[in-house]
């Protein structure tokens, strides 16, 4: 985040807080439906277990990953806009440049 304004770089952070907010919401849905399976004995605690497991060494690991030991707020808004996390209106208007030039570059890798 090198060249921006102070402003430009607080929203940055706040934003990429909100993505990582949002992902791992949508994440822990996922989590919440197979709670809900042992809960009806669907699965057992075992196979409970295991999904928490998961979750915890997969899908929360790598949002740490993108979204703090990165350390580079701009770079993960800008993957959060290229997976559809957020939108383009979701930037503010003097950031939009920075972050429409990095998340097309992780569009063209997910082709």
């Amino acid at each position: 985040m090198t060249d921006l304004t102070k402003s430009q770089k607080k929203h940055f952070r706040q934003l990429a807080g909100q993505c990582y907010e949002k992902e791992m919401s949508l994440a822990l849905e996922a989590l919440y439906e197979d709670f809900q399976k042992w809960k009806k004995s669907e699965i057992s605690a075992w196979d409970l277990n295991e999904k928490i497991h998961e979750h915890h060494n997969g899908t929360a690991r790598e949002l740490w990953k993108i979204y703090e030991q990165i350390n580079d707020p701009g770079l993960a808004v800008s993957l959060a806009l290229a997976r559809g996390i957020i939108k383009i209106e979701d930037v503010q208007e003097n950031c939009r440049e920075l972050v429409e030039r990095k998340s097309t570059v992780y569009e063209r890798k997910d082709e």
